[in-house]
This record gives structure tokens, C-alpha cells and sequence, in this order.
């Protein structure tokens, strides 16, 4: 178990160029139901395009804009913290 467990943040705190994992969407059905035709489903791999009005976020191939409002109902585990966990697993495999 990772010491510092990643905990779930809006997509709104994420920076241009961040790539994250949906952890949940506190969506009404219509709209959960429009991402995840688009690509945005469980866990997800993304990356935030550009942040603003609208975001812009990148799910595999596609990109998808959407308003501020429905970005900050968007919860993602950002990869930086699960890079790093790998990264420190990978040296103590090597040494």
C-alpha cells in the first residue's frame, strides 16, 4: 500500500498538461451518460488540454470540451503521484 494514498481532486485544480484517472463524476445521469459515450469512463486515462472556458480534455484519442461547472464535478486521481510510487518501486527492483 502506497504511503500516501492519491486522493480523488476536481479536474478543475489540474493544470494544462496534467494527465489524471476519473475517480467519479457527480453528474446527473444525461450528463454522465453523454461523457462516457465520448470515452470518459471508469478510470479513464486523461489529460487536461487547456483549462478554462471550456475545459478541453483529452480521453485516448478524442477530445472533449466542457464547461467549468461540469469540470469541477469531474473527480480525478492525478498520475504524478502514481508515477512516482512506480518510479521508487522501479530503483528498489534494480538495486
Amino acid at each position: 500500500m502506497s504511503p500516501h494514498p492519491a486522493v480523488p481532486v476536481p479536474l478543475t485544480t489540474l493544470k494544462a498538461g496534467a494527465s489524471a484517472r476519473l475517480h467519479e463524476t457527480r453528474l446527473d445521469e444525461q450528463t454522465r451518460s453523454l461523457l462516457r459515450s465520448l470515452g470518459l469512463t471508469d478510470a479513464a486515462s486523461l489529460r487536461v488540454c487547456k483549462c478554462g472556458e471550456p475545459y478541453i480534455i483529452q480521453v485516448r484519442t478524442t477530445r472533449i470540451g466542457v464547461s467549468s461547472d461540469v469540470a469541477s464535478r469531474i473527480f480525478v486521481v492525478s498520475d504524478v503521484e502514481v508515477r512516482s510510487d512506480d518510479s521508487r518501486a522501479g530503483q528498489r527492483a534494480a538495486s
